[in-house]
């Protein structure tokens, strides 16, 4: 990035080539947000539950040697639990899970929703579904509580729209309607249309900035992916694209600034085909995990911040991390003070956020360590994090690790390739994957399991509801990843460059 500066091996660099982000699902991320309750206002909207919990009332059985253990198959657990030798099997916390298309569903009381088209706000606590006619000439935007199904706002605007991303407090939302012309941005709040604007270029909304001109309802900017090549004929192949600021009053497409050089634009092109995302609400900071595509950039990845303070800085990783050629992802800990970057091999690196838009000098790695050994680098790792726990999910392993030493307290084997994780308060996992999610305590028992619906595909993100204060992780499944932004859910491919 324009202004960044590091040594090939080091942190920083100029960033001034083609750049493509790193592959895996997102999400998102995707990861762990959790919400706290709130008391019905109106009826629930969620659709009617199509399975109820517990789904499945198989239980495993698990030999523990000192940090490890090996959980057996599905095939070989008994059919019914016994309070002798297994706790009972009881239903799932409520929760919220999102696929990387874009698709929602809601599991409370042990039973889940259908799923809705639509994202998981930034706060954490809210669903924002859309539904468009049956004609498609309008869509109907609802603001649910996901602690209680409860609909808050309900507007219908015009046009077959798709929402993409939404400010901090979910009261403003990103909606894009794509044709063969360019790209339609619609804004909306929860009392109507705030903005429209036809662009002859196509636009993706990345998040809002934090900061009004004249109105306390709709922010100054927001920040758009702006695609610089037409769409590939290879699905999932990469394009150029660049990051711009659209100004909310007049319509104006503008360069973002640089987070630490202030006063300086920021003008890259880079080739992204998909991203591992994370969502500092504490910090107003995206995080977003990128890799070099060109010849000398071989090895080479990144980690690009973008500030909504309108700012933008790049953080170099380690070489050891090999996330130029490996799957990785990225998660908040330490109540969002601390941003780990794990890495398919099972390296770790940490940085301190505060670093990062505060130190006078620039920021470096606090530590790199080798956290485990994987069995198969091949499957990238999904995260979550709640206070100063991590939760590593890696192809059929689980893995509790301490923050403060980033050593595995905890391994184990699992019948599922885990696609995203969460981390309850109490310690236990909640992992999705192979068509369900499960609850998992760290001595190898199924706490709880339910299928999820015939209809969803890979789940990029989950949220636990009515939990104590978490941090946002992100999937590291290989595949297309979904947008958002600061919504922190996925949707279409997308980068925040």
């Amino acid at each position: 990035m324009i202004g960044n500066q590091i040594d090939r091996c080091g942190v920083w660099m100029i960033m001034n080539r083609t750049l493509a982000v790193l592959a895996v699902v997102a999400l998102t991320a995707c990861g762990v947000d959790t919400a706290p309750a709130a008391a019905p206002t109106t009826p629930s909207q969620f659709p009617s539950s199509t399975s109820s919990a517990p789904a499945s009332s198989s239980t495993s059985s698990s030999s523990t040697s000192s940090s490890s253990a090996v959980v057996s198959s599905a095939a070989e657990r008994p059919a019914t639990a016994t309070s002798d030798t297994h706790p009972t099997i009881g239903p799932l916390p409520d929760l919220a899970v999102v696929s990387a298309a874009g698709r929602v569903a809601v599991v409370r009381g042990g039973a889940i929703s259908d799923s809705l088209a639509g994202l998981v706000a930034a706060d954490g606590q809210t669903l924002i579904s859309t539904t468009p006619s049956a004609d498609q000439s309008s869509t109907t935007v609802r603001w649910t509580a996901l602690a209680d199904g409860s609909v808050s706002a309900s507007v219908t605007l015009d046009g077959h729209l798709t929402a993409i991303a939404s400010d901090a407090t979910a009261k403003v939302l990103a909606l894009t309607a794509v044709g063969s012309s360019g790209t339609q941005i619609v804004i909306a709040g929860r009392h109507g249309e705030l903005f429209r604007h036809v662009y002859s270029t196509e636009l993706l909304p990345e998040g809002f900035t934090s900061f009004f001109n004249g109105s306390a309802e709709l922010p100054a900017g927001l920040f758009v992916i702006e695609y610089l090549d037409p769409p590939p004929a290879a699905t999932g192949a990469p394009r150029r694209y660049r990051v711009r600021v659209l100004d909310t009053v007049s319509g104006a497409l503008a360069l973002p600034l640089s987070l630490r050089v202030k006063g300086q634009t920021v003008d890259e092109q880079m080739l992204g085909f998909g991203r591992s995302h994370v969502l500092s609400p504490v910090n107003q900071l995206l995080f977003t995990l990128y890799r070099g595509v060109d010849a000398d950039e071989v090895g080479y990845a990144f980690v690009h911040t973008l500030g909504f303070v309108n700012g933008v800085w790049c953080l170099g990783l380690p070489a050891q991390l090999d996330l130029g050629t490996l799957q990785g992802a990225i998660v908040l800990a330490d109540h969002e003070r601390t941003l780990l970057v794990a890495s398919a091999n099972g390296e770790m690196t940490e940085f301190i956020v505060d670093d990062i838009s505060n130190a006078p000098h620039d920021p470096t790695p606090d530590r790199t360590v080798a956290v485990w050994t994987p069995s198969d680098t091949t499957a990238g790792p999904a995260l979550a994090a709640t206070g100063n726990h991590v939760l590593v999910g890696q192809g059929d392993h689980i893995r509790w690790v301490a923050a403060d030493t980033l050593t595995v307290q905890t391994d184990l084997v699992w019948d599922m390739q885990i696609e995203a994780v969460a981390l309850m308060s109490n310690g236990n996992a909640i992992a999705a994957g192979t068509r369900r999610i499960s609850e998992i305590t760290p001595q190898g028992d199924l706490a709880a399991e339910i299928p999820l619906p015939t209809d969803f595909g890979p789940v990029a993100r989950i949220i636990l509801i009515n939990s104590p204060a978490g941090t946002a992780g992100t999937a590291g499944t290989a595949g297309t990843a979904g947008t958002a932004g600061t919504a922190g859910t996925a949707g279409t491919a997308g980068t925040a460059g």
